[in-house]
């Protein structure tokens, strides 16, 4: 029996999103054009409903693709979708289905599986609202899109929304459907904006006191937890969100340029020493007082080869 064909996810799929969008909008490029939305339904708060459209928050970085090569002549590897009966087969004809037995298969259409979704999933409900401060950082799934008013008449409603949060200082937990999966949300204020992040659920999330057992009592010293809260005191200060910028494609981009010409590859940066963890402090923070990175400090002698004192 044949497969599910042309099976598609139960809400139009969201684009993969490394994080929650943290840079302040002073520093964010001109936006990209925004494209279909990954996601459009009802924003639902109580009896109060209105229609939203959701694109992605992080843009896509296109970045150069290896090929498995053949190690014997060079050869492209592909992986031919076959047939056990009919041989080769295009992907247009590869259906999906529903295994219910040993090699006894089910068809269901894409209107059936929409036709058992509850209304609830259908739309956006915000459930409950928390000091965004108080979601914890690893409950952040690494997905994020902007909701926008879909239609004039909802603009209105989302403006009195928008307000609400940033008046309250809070953001709202809820559920929704994307890509086929019912998701935890955090629906949050950004400027005039409303960004919803997804959250992993709670029972996800490990705990960190079994991995505090195992950790023995801090044996820090006076002198270190000074020096330390030194180093960070000069190491703070207004973000210049330019300064961090991915440059993976163009090293990536040098290396491969240099192997076309038989040059040698690019060199990185040498490792710094390892130092004592009372000198690295010392030797870092006389480094931040002169403006350095202190990345890598003037070499002293080491007492040692760990950084843990």
């Amino acid at each position: 029996m044949p497969a599910v064909k042309n099976h598609q996810p139960l809400a139009t799929p969201m684009a993969e999103l490394p994080g929650p969008a943290v840079a302040p909008a002073a520093a964010w490029a001109a936006p990209p054009p925004r494209g279909r939305p990954s996601w459009s339904g009802l924003l639902r708060l109580s009896l109060v409903s209105l229609p939203v459209k959701a694109y992605p928050a992080v843009s896509s970085t296109s970045v150069s693709h290896f090929h498995l090569l053949h190690a014997g002549c060079g050869q492209r590897i592909t992986y031919a979708k076959h047939c056990p009966q009919h041989g080769p087969v295009e992907a247009d004809a590869i259906d999906r289905g529903y295994e219910y037995a040993a090699d006894q298969y089910v068809v269901v259409e894409p209107q059936e599986l929409e036709q058992l979704r509850p209304t609830r999933d259908k739309a956006l409900i915000l459930e409950q609202f928390v000091p965004v401060q108080d979601v914890a950082p690893t409950l952040f799934a690494g997905r994020s899109l902007y909701l926008l008013p879909d239609g004039t008449a909802a603009q209105h409603p989302y403006g009195v929304l928008v307000d609400a949060f940033q008046l309250a200082g809070r953001g709202a937990l809820g559920r929704v459907v994307l890509s086929s999966q019912r998701q935890l949300v955090l629906v949050r204020p950004c400027s005039r904006l409303l960004v919803l992040d997804v959250l992993h659920y709670p029972a996800q999330v490990r705990s960190v006191a079994s991995w505090e057992a195992d950790l023995p009592a801090s044996a820090a010293t006076d002198s270190e937890r000074d020096l330390a809260g030194q180093l960070i005191a000069l190491a703070s200060g207004p973000v210049d969100w330019a300064r961090y910028r991915d440059s993976s494609a163009e090293e990536l981009a040098a290396l491969i340029e240099a192997k076309r010409a038989q040059q040698p590859p690019p060199v990185s940066a040498a490792e710094p020493v390892v130092l004592h963890l009372l000198d690295a402090l010392q030797q870092s923070v006389a480094a931040a007082r002169q403006g350095t990175d202190g990345s890598e400090p003037k070499a002293h002698k080491p007492r040692g080869r760990r950084a843990t004192g």
